[in-house]
């Protein structure tokens, strides 16, 4: 059974990045009761930096409750929920999901879109060398939504997994695709799927460079 466990939304702070200061919200605190959600994300969510993150195709960042659990055993210390800069908690959900699978609440409707991939924000927030290293190789990123049914939502409340591609890519894939060179046919079935907005102009660019080069070499002289 697919629960949410707990619901987080940030306040904009500063946090010390390397040489420099950055305003995040990435450390989320748990919030009681309902929260609203709309297309663009959690209701009093703090996004700072919304060249990288937010957005309608990464409205809603979650993390599995069993993938804390990961993270607590492998540092014998405990991660609090939120710190990852996620809006829910969720516990049952199978970790081989694919783009495109919904999570269907009784109140809203959500659309995986993509991965998290780490950034050097992660790696500053929490209290561990090297950790935004650790979490890559994990490959345990959580992902972000989109929504396709705003409404609220609620710890306690379940939901039902929807499989509309059920050949397609699954989170992982996408995942390490973005750390691997991929062929055009490879790029292609990415993009025939509802991937975030930034992954697929990234996806484009690479696909219509591959495209020109493959042409330049073909051409006759």
């Amino acid at each position: 059974m697919i629960v949410a466990v707990s619901v987080h939304k940030g306040q904009k702070k500063s946090l010390k990045v390397g040489q420099r200061r950055v305003s995040t919200g990435i450390n989320k605190i748990e919030v009681p009761g309902r929260s609203t959600i709309d297309k663009g994300g959690l209701l009093g969510d703090a996004i700072c930096d919304d060249r990288h993150h937010g957005g309608v195709d990464q409205a809603i960042y979650i993390y599995r409750q069993e993938d804390y659990g990961f993270w607590q055993r492998q540092y014998r210390s405990v991660f609090p929920v939120g710190g990852f800069g996620e809006n829910l908690v969720v516990s049952g959900l199978d970790a081989n999901l694919m783009i495109g699978d919904r999570l269907i609440f009784e109140d809203l409707e959500l659309e995986i879109s993509a991965p998290r991939i780490p950034c050097s924000v992660l790696g500053a927030s929490v209290p561990h060398r090297d950790f935004s290293l650790a979490f890559q190789r994990a490959e345990r990123p959580g992902f972000y939504c989109r929504v396709i049914t705003p409404g609220t939502i609620g710890a306690g409340d379940v939901a039902q997994l929807g499989r509309p591609y059920p050949n397609g890519k699954t989170v992982l894939d996408l995942y390490r695709a973005n750390y691997a060179q991929l062929d055009e046919a490879e790029l292609t079935a990415f993009l025939a799927l509802p991937i975030d907005a930034r992954t697929r102009k990234k996806f484009e660019t690479k696909r219509s460079r591959l495209q020109s080069a493959s042409d330049r070499l073909h051409r006759p002289r």
